[in-house]
This record gives C-alpha cells, sequence and structure tokens, in this order.
C-alpha cells in the first residue's frame, strides 16, 4: 500500500517548485515550524511539475535557492509556499476555525433590545444559512469583519466595539486604513495642521489584543494610539 502524499509548492520569479510530502507532518510543520524534513519528504527531488515527474536541473535550483541540498530547499517551499490540503485535513482545520471563530462572535455579538451576548447555538446555526468561507490557514482574527458581514443578512444584532484614534504621518496613511480596513472599519479621516492624519476606526472589541499587537509589529512608534475619538 502507498503512502500517503500530497504536494507542496512554491512559486519564484513564475518558476514552481514542488516537493511530494506527508500530509500530516507537512501540516504540523507548516503551522508550528516544527518538524524533520527529512521524515517529511516521500521523494528526495525538487519538481516543477511533480504529476508529470520533471525534476527541476540543478542549475536552475542554484539558482534560485543558492544550494542543491534537497532538504534546505524543501524546507523553504515548506514555509514559504502553498501546501495542498487533502480533503480531511481541509475539514478538520475548517471546522476548528470555524468553532474559533463562533467563540469569538459568542463575545462580539449582542442582542440589538437586550443588549445580551447572542448564544453560539444560535451563532452557529445562523452561520450556516450563510455562504462565507473560513480559511483554513487565515488568523480567526482576520476572518471576523466577512463573517459578521455574511451573518448581518440571517441574523439582528449590534457588535461589541471600540473606538480608535490612530495618528500617523500623512505619508503612510493610505497604507495604515488599508490595514485597518482588513479587520475593522474606518469612519473619518483627518489632515491636521502638522500635515498628519488622524484616523478614527471601530474594532470589533474581541481581536483588540491581536489588533494592537500586529499594528505595533508592523509600524512601531511610526502609528500613535489613543482609545476613543
Amino acid at each position: 500500500m502507498s503512502r500517503p502524499s500530497t504536494i507542496s509548492r512554491l512559486t519564484l520569479h513564475g518558476e514552481k517548485f514542488e516537493i511530494i510530502v506527508a500530509p500530516d507532518p507537512a501540516l504540523n510543520f507548516k503551522l508550528t515550524g516544527k518538524g524533520d524534513v527529512r521524515k517529511i519528504l516521500l521523494v528526495d527531488e525538487v519538481y516543477s511539475d511533480s504529476k508529470k515527474g520533471l525534476r527541476v536541473p540543478s542549475e536552475k535550483l542554484r539558482k534560485f535557492f543558492g544550494t542543491t541540498d534537497v532538504y534546505v530547499i524543501a524546507e523553504k517551499i515548506l514555509k514559504e509556499g502553498d501546501l495542498q490540503l487533502t480533503g480531511e485535513q481541509r475539514r478538520r482545520m475548517i471546522e476548528s476555525k470555524r468553532q474559533q471563530i463562533v467563540a469569538m462572535l459568542s463575545k462580539l455579538l449582542l442582542e440589538p433590545s437586550s443588549g445580551n451576548p447572542i448564544p453560539s447555538l444560535r451563532i452557529e446555526q445562523s452561520l450556516s444559512q450563510t455562504s462565507v468561507s473560513i480559511d483554513p490557514f487565515k488568523p480567526p482574527e482576520e476572518q471576523v469583519k466577512n463573517v459578521v458581514k455574511a451573518l448581518r443578512q440571517v441574523l439582528q444584532f449590534k457588535v461589541n466595539e471600540v473606538v480608535l484614534t490612530l495618528t500617523c504621518a500623512q505619508t503612510l496613511s493610505n497604507d495604515v486604513y488599508g490595514f485597518v480596513n482588513a479587520v475593522g472599519e474606518v469612519d473619518q479621516t483627518r489632515v491636521q495642521r502638522d500635515k498628519s492624519v488622524k484616523i478614527t476606526v471601530r474594532v470589533p472589541s474581541v481581536i483588540m489584543s491581536y489588533f494592537l499587537e500586529n499594528l505595533g509589529k508592523k509600524y512601531g512608534d511610526q502609528v500613535k494610539v489613543d482609545i476613543g475619538v
């Protein structure tokens, strides 16, 4: 009986590099960065098309990776490339991510009349009525906005949000706007006399820590944060 296998693929400057790997060890490595590449790699070759058995020449490997060491190359492909999930892996990951998102929404979505949190079961039932897609790899915090948008079509609720004012240089404002808009809502932008820009935003309360942590990682002290307008 042949061992289960899947493909990890990295595209560099239009060139495809594929390796054949063991599904679960490869997924664990992708998610945690831990594992023995020698045990993950099922065939000690790098392909341009693994289905056709087309191997990448050594000179091309050296050109794109600076080495012909298949294990060094495989590690880079696993870390930076796309892993083709098996059907069962995808199902498990999507369900796990879905449960994480529902748990977050149960703290975020409030009954319009009473202001009480909407129960998880009701959120789950409503979510099943939407066509929103759950990304198995994307952090749940980055999927909340799209899920909330989809739920508005089938469920009435208020969102527990935090209002922040971000201040940054005008040259940085478009980039910051895009960063915020991926997870929250931008209410207003105002150019100040000193040419800095104040951006008033609303961020779901359950992702505040995640938002501020990633804002700091990306911009450092280039963006000042104040709670409220």
